[in-house]
């Protein structure tokens, strides 16, 4: 899914969701202006590129879980970072940005409620 400063919403499902295929949607002022704050109280640009992926985390890692890529881009300035669930070294604010996104953008409607989905086999490690 990406988001654009004018509001745009583009989403582009491809497995294990539930629409399969593209969509569009549009956030107003409010919420751009709201999602770029959560960007910031998250400390966003400052978070590692790759600490949380789950070949580098360093604390307790479970298996079989979800990643999330997220990327800022403003001017010239960017930054990504791909964020796999079953690490637990991520500071809260990322989980509460991320939420924020999906919050924002009503991904739910293309997602499919994921929020009582469990891994199968999970297994964790440290």
């Amino acid at each position: 899914m990406t988001i654009y400063g004018d509001g745009r919403v583009e989403y582009a499902g491809k497995e294990h969701v539930k629409v399969k295929e593209s969509r569009s949607g549009h956030l107003d002022a409010a919420a751009i202006k709201a999602l770029a704050s959560q960007f910031a109280q998250a400390k966003f640009l400052s978070l590692p590129s790759d600490d949380y992926t789950e070949a580098n985390c360093k604390c307790r890692r479970c298996t079989d879980m979800a990643t999330a890529m997220v990327e800022i881009k403003v001017g010239s300035v960017s930054h990504q970072m791909n964020h796999y669930y079953g690490c637990g070294c991520p500071p809260k604010a990322l989980f509460e940005l991320e939420l924020a996104i999906d919050k924002a953008a009503k991904s739910e409607q293309w997602t499919g409620d994921t929020s009582k989905q469990g891994p199968m086999a999970t297994t964790c490690f440290g």
